[in-house]
């Protein structure tokens, strides 16, 4: 399928223990997938090996039909899968507008100010904080330069990794509302949350890791239903 992203079999190890033994998955073009579970799970591994910076050990990758297993980050990236990862990791030293910068690394330099722009109206408080550094900014703000500086690479699929880890609830509403409009501007979201409440609510789908492998996967709403879920995750 066209800008399809297709996982089978995936495996990982670390100094020999397993983060991740069998997690298969597709995020279809279009979708938001919400990869849930709690920590340890390996959500994260799993992502990093989508996103090329771990190489599986075992199992197969693909997007828009092309493999994709143990291709460097930066040919994941050219291929059109950006990773937001967790912590937000921007540049505390450098303006929002030179973070942003970075993330537009690998377009042509004629295009920098148009991704910029849609940036901004897709983040307005980003424009207001153009020249401020990112370090000075709140966990909040933070987060939005993190998924922006991220979507300025042009993307048809984007990875966030704990986008509201740390962030006050009004602020998670505020960042769950901005990854739907991200989506409505035509980018599918692999969606790498312990908020399972939230996550599953904006989901078209979603899978539940365990101990490294996929336990559960439907819809957002079957998932909430679920009375696994509910009991494991959200606490009923």
């Amino acid at each position: 399928m066209q800008g399809a992203l297709e996982v089978s079999g995936l495996a990982f190890a670390y100094d020999g223990a397993a983060a991740v033994r069998d997690v298969s998955l597709t995020v279809k073009p279009g979708e938001i997938v919400a990869l849930l579970g709690a920590n340890g799970a390996g959500k994260s591994t799993t992502v990093r090996m989508i996103a090329g910076v771990l190489r599986p050990q075992k199992g197969d990758i693909r997007f828009d039909g092309e493999v994709l297993s143990g291709s460097p980050s930066h040919h994941v990236v050219r291929r059109g899968i950006t990773l937001v990862p967790e912590g937000r990791l921007v540049f505390p030293q450098m303006t929002v507008m030179e973070n942003l910068q970075l993330g537009a690394h690998i377009k042509e330099r004629g295009r920098i100010g148009a991704l910029v722009d849609k940036a901004f109206t897709l983040f307005p408080r980003l424009a207001e904080r153009r020249g401020q550094l990112a370090g000075s900014m709140s966990g909040g703000e933070q987060q939005m330069l993190a998924i922006a500086r991220g979507l300025m690479a042009e993307p048809r699929l984007v990875i966030l990794d704990e986008p509201s880890l740390g962030l006050m609830p009004k602020v998670t509403q505020e960042m769950f509302q901005l990854i739907e409009a991200v989506n409505r501007s035509g980018i599918s979201v692999l969606l790498v949350e312990q908020n399972l409440h939230q996550s599953l609510r904006i989901a078209h789908r979603g899978y539940v890791l365990e101990k490294g492998a996929v336990v559960l996967a439907g819809t957002g709403e079957e998932l909430l239903a679920n009375a696994y879920v509910q009991r494991a995750f959200l606490g009923r």
